[in-house]
């Protein structure tokens, strides 16, 4: 079986409180008419902290050309793939030789070649390793790598993938963004990049990925994700999300019963959960029966991190070696993105081989 070994996080220089994402705020909209909403808004996403690759002052702006964003965007995201991904090999024990696959995942570069290939020659990966660049998949993104890569190991047992997921949403937080949805998308989003490594065996603690669930309503293409115009990307989330995303729950619930070993439920002992906000963690933790408690880590990782994209997964799982389940204990690791997409990955926790 494929198994996941320790996540590493890489967080960019800036950190930005919530006063100070308000003070910020005030001062570019001032004549807001709903800016007292907006504040009460901010306030209740929970969020206290989150992490810039720019500072705060640069934040909110539309004075550059698309092009420069892009190409910001790139260097930073960049930064932030390369040291999770060598920091994740050095916590796997391996050199960049002995890796096999490569797959990335961002869901906010725009850019040929792609944040994959410019990693590669930063990790000095050997030109034959396989290369699969994972985009538009947005939030859910950190899911579907950590199972394409499973699906590697799968065939090929003795593989080793590394995943590496990188997000610089700041970068795209636009200025003309002021309806609730481009407020709220202001006061969640950070940037951040992860890595792990899947392979076929290891010594150490690690999840053994068992199964995997997929889901995609076409109907809600609309409801969540972004648009490019001539003046930069607008991203959109409509509260539609919610309900989209618990009407699918019970094909979950019951291909988590379908797939249980025989004498169980199916009802997971632990959740690594993509963070999303409040909302999307109070729905999933509703939609799957299971304790508010158990997306503990994951809305620990929204309060002091904010939403990371693809990497919030990874920062959740490394919250969770950090807090290891008990050995033979059930998972599920879940996350939400456009389409609607929803995606889940049943695993065991293993303390050793």
């Amino acid at each position: 079986m494929p198994v996941v070994t320790a996540p590493v996080v890489a967080l960019p220089r800036y950190q930005v409180t919530t006063d100070e994402l308000i003070g910020r705020i005030d001062e570019l909209y001032p004549d807001h008419p709903r800016l007292r909403l907006v504040r009460q808004v901010i306030r209740r996403s929970s969020v206290r902290t989150r992490w810039y690759t720019r500072p705060l002052e640069e934040q909110f702006k539309n004075d550059c050309s698309l092009f420069e964003r892009t190409r910001r965007h790139l260097h930073d995201s960049l930064d932030l793939a390369e040291r999770a991904g060598r920091a994740a090999l050095r916590e796997a024990g391996l050199k960049a030789e002995d890796v096999t696959a490569l797959v990335v995942s961002s869901a906010t570069g725009h850019s040929m070649p792609g944040l994959d290939v410019l990693l590669m020659e930063r990790l000095g990966l050997s030109p034959s390793v396989r290369r699969i660049p994972v985009t538009q998949m947005g939030c859910v993104g950190g899911v579907f790598a950590v199972s394409t890569a499973a699906e590697l190991v799968k065939a090929r047992p003795d593989a080793i993938v590394l995943v590496v997921c990188a997000d610089a949403f700041s970068h795209y937080l636009h200025p003309g963004d002021v309806g609730m949805d481009g407020m709220i998308f202001k006061a969640i989003l950070g940037d951040a990049g992860g890595a792990c490594v899947v392979r076929g065996r290891v010594d150490g603690p690690h999840m053994e990925i068992t199964g995997c669930w997929e889901f995609l309503d076409v109907s809600g293409k609309d409801i969540v994700g972004s648009r490019l115009d001539d003046d930069g990307m607008h991203a959109q989330n409509s509260p539609r999300l919610a309900e989209v995303v618990g009407g699918a729950l019970p094909g979950l619930r019951e291909w988590l019963t379908a797939a249980a070993p025989a004498g169980t439920d199916g009802a997971p002992d632990f959740i690594v959960s993509h963070t999303g906000s409040p909302r999307i963690l109070d729905c999933l933790s509703d939609g799957l029966g299971c304790p508010p408690e158990m997306f503990g880590l994951a809305r620990d990782s929204l309060r002091e991190l904010g939403n990371l994209g693809a990497a919030s997964v990874l920062e959740v799982m490394e919250r969770t070696f950090a807090k290891r389940p008990e050995p033979g204990a059930r998972g599920l690791m879940i996350g939400v993105g456009p389409g609607v997409c929803l995606m889940g990955l049943t695993t065991i926790w293993r303390n050793g081989i």
